[in-house]
């Protein structure tokens, strides 16, 4: 699960597919360059037919070649083929790319009629982080100007107000609405229209972390936040299941645990940072591409960093909550061993850009982009034999002409008094 050959960074290390056909569960995609032509390729762990922990990368093009997709498969390969960047292919996008073909075509009712109320939560969140952000800026225009009743209003708050009967009530929640985009404006030096078009691109990428939250207002939205509490649900029951696990087994649970808090520790970092920039959301509508780009850079993170997970914690559900019907130990035993052989790891350049590990693992990706003198090999970092034996011959002749020149070179006349 950890070595110095895996990918360096999440793009390498690919985006889950979780595809319905057996073979290709785990599979993921990512992109490399050939010139200028943009491919694809699916990274298939444990392929049928090879042994346990090899990973089978083939273009992405020849997938149904290999197996028999259903309907529903077929429009996600064919989505993802379509796909034009890196940014196409992060796990948010690519969830998109799924729960629409879960919700047309799957051939489980369960499956498609679970995809359909993700797509309708995924509305409503959008509509609740949109009075989440207009708290906020409540919030900070109130602390802004001294005023005491903004400074400690909350989406709850704005709710009764929309919800309120009384006409005046929604006079003066367009009001409010108005005086916190003028002073949005003013602290982001535009006009009130620019900040009013800035709220919706924010609004959709802070949807997937639910709403910005007051101080002791409480969360349940976003669907990256739920697969972070999902998480950390899973490691509880999991570290809680341990001393039930015979001892052969107790090595897999580990590594699994420390897969999970190697991740839970690198998405809380970022959940941390994204919490502060948040509390000065009205600094987000000057115009300047930092905050937004900061931003981006989190969604990213925080996607790519819990992306694989929900498979393996749908997996331990299954197992963990019918236990006693369907095998009980045996069954729990089971999971556990295909749990550690596909658990998500951090990529190390991802944690620690200047960490020792990277150097060598990364050689290949290093040679797609600058030339190297010597050839090493990607499996250990040990230079080749026979081209280090020609490097060391050319070195030493030119070391000797270097030599012969500076013996041919005229002497130097010596100064008066030397």
């Amino acid at each position: 699960m950890r070595g110095i050959n895996l990918p360096q960074t999440f793009e390498r290390r690919g985006t889950s597919v979780p595809l319905h056909h057996k073979d290709f569960a785990h599979t993921r995609v990512r992109e490399y360059f050939h010139g200028e032509d943009r491919l694809l390729e699916a990274v298939i762990p444990n392929y049928s037919g090879t042994r346990r922990g090899e990973l089978v990368v083939v273009p992405w093009d020849q997938l149904p070649q290999m197996g028999s997709l259903d309907m529903r498969d077929q429009q996600v390969h064919e989505k993802v083929q379509a796909t034009s960047s890196t940014r196409d292919l992060d796990p948010i996008n690519i969830r998109e790319i799924c729960l629409a073909a879960d919700a047309a075509l799957s051939g489980d009712p369960s499956i498609m009629d679970a995809a359909k109320r993700a797509v309708a939560r995924d509305d409503e969140d959008r509509s609740m982080v949109r009075l989440s952000l207009i708290a906020q800026l409540t919030r900070e225009s109130g602390i802004a100007r001294g005023d005491t009743l903004m400074a400690r209003t909350n989406t709850r708050t704005l709710m009764e107000l929309m919800g309120s009967g009384s006409g005046r009530s929604r006079i003066d929640l367009d009001l409010l609405i108005e005086r916190v985009m003028i002073f949005a404006a003013e602290r982001g030096n535009c006009t009130v229209v620019d900040a009013k078009s800035y709220l919706d691109p924010l609004v959709g990428m802070i949807t997937p972390f639910g709403n910005v939250t007051a101080k002791g207002e409480e969360k349940n939205n976003g669907f990256l936040y739920l697969q972070h509490t999902r998480l950390l649900q899973f490691r509880s029951e999991l570290a809680g299941y341990r001393s039930q696990i015979r001892e052969e087994l107790d090595h897999q649970i580990g590594l699994i645990l420390e897969a999970a808090d190697e991740c839970i520790a690198y998405v809380n970092d970022r959940l941390s940072l994204l919490n502060e920039l948040l509390g000065k959301l009205a600094d987000m509508f000057d115009g300047n591409m930092n905050a937004i780009d900061r931003l981006d850079r989190l969604r990213r993170d925080v996607g790519y960093g819990l992306d694989g997970w929900e498979d393996m914690i749908t997996m331990w559900r299954g197992a963990y909550v019918a236990r006693d019907a369907i095998g009980g130990d045996r069954a729990m035993e089971r999971a556990v061993q295909r749990i550690a052989g596909y658990a998500p790891r951090i990529p190390v350049r991802e944690v620690h850009p200047d960490h020792e590990l990277v150097k060598p693992g990364s050689r290949y990706e290093q040679a797609r982009v600058k030339m190297v003198s010597e050839m090493h090999s990607w499996e250990n970092g040990t230079l080749d034999a026979e081209l280090q034996s020609r490097v060391t011959k050319g070195r030493e002749a030119k070391a000797g002409g270097q030599a012969a020149s500076r013996t041919a070179a005229p002497a130097r006349e010596p100064k008066s008094g030397e």
